[in-house]
């Protein structure tokens, strides 16, 4: 895959083409992934086209939907890279990059690339499998460090070209389940906040992912532990690009001194953090954990809000949170916007000047200079239609997504 980086015009930004996968065009549905689809392009200014999957129709009870990313896995180095070449923004000019290893790794695709170094889970036995019982600082230059996978809208943004034909990603929600798509009178109690949850699964599809969770799910308790059991995880990747911001301070000691360090462990208190892991961002941005061996919640998340407040959106870290609420409407953090400014996205927002920023999906429909309802037939124009089979998930009463 060829890295070709070039500058943009000067009225650049996000473009995502909504492509509906069957049941979107003339519902309710259709507008509230428009106005999320917006939100997104009203703050991001790359120059580029995500392709975007849409769905709308009944699953099954207890079934709201799923989102799936077109992946790739790419080398550390040329990620890192980008980035740096990408700076554009003031959280751009100040974000600490890892450290690549002086040693390489002799990739068969990418040749003799150089790593990160991290702590991670120790093998169970020899060289296989997942200790979850103990960590392992990771100096060695293997596949598991000097590559990392990204979303194909992620990879977009750091100037990567050259993908497979299809949807960058694919977003299915259940007509059967029971949401508000209109926050300007707040979310009513029993249903959920369909934009919101769009503006969630849309950033998961940017780029907010784990690979934290691939380690969880091979691993304890995971599905795929007796699996996991028996591979070589230097040979796997898991990291993804997200992961380069992802730190603690070293509980299990693994690492050597006191300093922080990147934490791609199974349950350990790991943060997002722009400056080497020396703080948390705006003093509050724990991750999740992991689903199955964590905190109960998938990694690809920040950490959820443990007190009752946690089902008002704004005592959140942000919308990335890993759960909402019934009644609950969901608000965009100046947390998450720089978590995606890092990773490649650039904002018309100075985050770095506004961590405090948030903004809640009331404010984003209005701003959208929505019409009545009995008026959205003559707004909204038809998508593209494709048909696609996508996976299902089954959710509990507080829904967990991603």
């Amino acid at each position: 895959m060829a890295l070709a980086c070039a500058a943009a015009p000067a009225q650049a930004q996000l473009k995502i083409n909504l492509i509906d996968q069957g049941g979107v065009t003339g519902s309710q549905a259709e507008l509230g992934f428009k106005i999320a689809a917006g939100f997104w392009e009203s703050v991001i200014t790359n120059n580029v086209t995500v392709n975007l999957g849409v769905g709308y129709s009944a699953l099954g009870a207890g079934i709201i939907g799923s989102t799936g990313s077109s992946r790739y896995e790419v080398a550390a180095e040329d990620v890192i890279d980008a980035i740096n070449t990408g700076r554009t923004t003031a959280l751009d000019a100040t974000v600490v990059l890892p450290t690549l290893s002086a040693g390489t790794f002799n990739d068969p695709t990418f040749g003799a690339i150089h790593g990160v170094t991290m702590v991670r889970n120790a093998a169970r036995t020899g060289n296989t499998g997942i200790n979850l019982n103990a960590a392992q600082y990771d100096t060695s230059v293997t596949r598991n460090n000097a590559r990392l996978v990204g979303t194909e809208a992620n990879l977009k943004a750091l100037g990567y070209t050259g993908f497979n034909a299809g949807n960058d990603a694919n977003i299915t929600f259940s007509s059967a389940f029971s949401f508000d798509f209109n926050p300007l009178d707040g979310i009513t109690a029993g249903q959920m906040d369909f934009i919101g949850v769009a503006i969630h699964e849309i950033g998961h599809a940017l780029g907010f992912t784990s690979g934290v969770d691939l380690y969880d799910q091979y691993s304890g308790v995971g599905p795929g532990a007796a699996t996991g059991n028996a591979v070589n995880w230097n040979n796997q990747t898991a990291g993804n690009i997200l992961d380069l911001f992802r730190y603690s301070m070293d509980p299990s000691n693994a690492a050597p001194g006191s300093n922080p360090v990147l934490n791609w462990t199974v349950g350990a208190p790991a943060y997002f953090s722009t400056d080497g892991g020396l703080s948390q961002f705006d003093d509050g941005s724990l991750f999740s954990t992991g689903a199955y061996n964590g905190d109960g919640r998938q990694a690809s998340h920040f950490k959820d809000t443990a007190s009752p407040a946690g089902c008002n959106g704004y005592n959140q870290i942000g919308i990335m949170d890993p759960t909402f609420c019934y009644g609950e409407m969901g608000v965009i953090s100046g947390t998450d916007l720089a978590a995606f400014d890092t990773i490649g996205w650039n904002l018309n927002i100075d985050v770095l000047a506004n961590k405090k920023y948030t903004i809640d999906t009331a404010r984003i429909y209005a701003n959208a200079g929505v019409p009545e309802p009995a008026t959205w037939a003559m707004m909204i124009g038809g998508l593209a239609f494709a048909g696609a089979a996508m996976r299902r998930r089954s959710t509990a009463v507080r829904v967990s997504f991603g």
